[in-house]
């Protein structure tokens, strides 16, 4: 009897680490730009999170580039899926405003006033330009308290704005509720001023729209740049 469990273990321990070496042949190779193998690899990589990361941050010590490449490969996974989408809003976060901001803190988040001290100006004004709804947050408990709310009751398409590891992290939870996400990524970690890049930011919002509410198409041809970027 313990023979036979232990093989049964023995089975599925060698099982798991297939699905996860096959997960990552999946996400550093042009197979990751075919959405049903990108979103396999996804489950996969989420399923496996902890005892994946552990592994490879015992190997490399490099946490930042390990989340980097899994909010990548989300991106590739649910690209098609966003276009689809018809109610979106972004969601970013509150250490992108200047320390100087005027703005006020609602249970909606922080209100921008459109001082121009930094770069939610622009975002606000080109978020609405493609008809999405910007929300500035200070922690999830916010995120949460939006997406019930009246006004974004419908929301089926959230762009978020962040550090790798809080794209990788809100996918996982959102793709529960059935919100489909799209990450644009900071350009560094930090808890002040931090920023985007704008010319990136303008170009994701254009090969994103495909809804049957944005009628203007885009060619599919959406490589990304870090798609030469080795995982290790």
């Amino acid at each position: 009897m313990y023979s036979e469990i232990g093989q049964i273990l023995t089975f599925l321990l060698g099982f798991s680490i297939f699905l996860i070496a096959f997960a990552f042949y999946i996400s550093t190779g042009r197979l990751k730009h075919n959405s049903f193998f990108a979103n396999f690899a996804v489950r996969i990589l989420d399923f496996f999170y902890k005892p994946t990361f552990a592994v490879y941050l015992s190997l490399f010590k490099n946490p930042d580039k390990f989340h980097k490449h899994l909010s990548l490969l989300k991106n590739d996974a649910s690209f098609k899926k966003f276009q689809k989408t018809e109610q979106r809003i972004i969601i970013a976060p509150h250490c992108m405003r200047h320390t100087d901001c005027p703005a006020r803190t609602t249970r909606h988040g922080i209100q921008c006033v459109s001082c121009g001290k930094c770069d939610f100006t622009p975002i606000k004004k080109i978020a609405k330009a493609n008809g999405y709804t910007l929300y500035i947050v200070t922690g999830s408990s916010f995120v949460r308290h939006i997406l019930k709310s009246q006004e974004a009751a419908e929301t089926d398409g959230v762009l978020a704005i962040g550090c790798h590891y809080e794209l990788n992290k809100g996918a996982r939870e959102l793709r529960k509720t059935g919100i489909v996400t799209y990450g644009v990524p900071l350009l560094s970690s930090g808890c002040f001023n931090t920023k985007i890049d704008m010319v990136r930011f303008e170009k994701d919002l254009k090969r994103l729209r495909c809804g049957s509410g944005l009628k203007q198409f885009y060619p599919d041809d959406f490589l990304a740049e870090d798609s030469a970027e080795t995982f290790i």
